[in-house]
């Protein structure tokens, strides 16, 4: 009995298959996964050519994009990180405005039913 054992890479990758355009019309397949700093599909038999490793995420990273640079100089910053990050930038100034009074506050009613007699 013979075993085929993949790479730890490909553990939970999507599957794409796809028809090349052109006078070659064969059906391909492909193992994908998405870049945990970007979130671009990355085609995982291209990858092994010229792909680069984050070693936080344990993950690959696309190297066509800046991720595999960024990843180099700045260190691991994935998505959902940099997503959080804006929330928490935009709370923040959101909390300034207010304290600072930069933000109009709702308007009163001029006439609200009540009467002082």
């Amino acid at each position: 009995m013979t075993f085929v054992i993949g790479t730890p890479h490909t553990h939970n990758c999507g599957n794409l298959s796809y028809v090349n355009g052109g006078s070659d019309q064969r059906r391909r397949e492909a193992d994908i996964k998405t870049c945990t700093h970007c979130q671009k599909v990355i085609d995982l038999a291209n990858w092994k050519q010229n792909g680069a490793w984050c070693a936080r995420c344990n993950a690959p990273v696309c190297a066509e994009g800046p991720c595999a640079a960024a990843t180099e100089k700045y260190g691991c910053l994935p998505f959902i990180a940099r997503i959080e990050r804006e929330f928490e930038i935009q709370g923040k100034l959101e909390a300034f405005r207010k304290l600072a009074g930069l933000d109009p506050s709702p308007a009163q009613p001029l006439f609200t039913g009540v009467t002082h007699g």
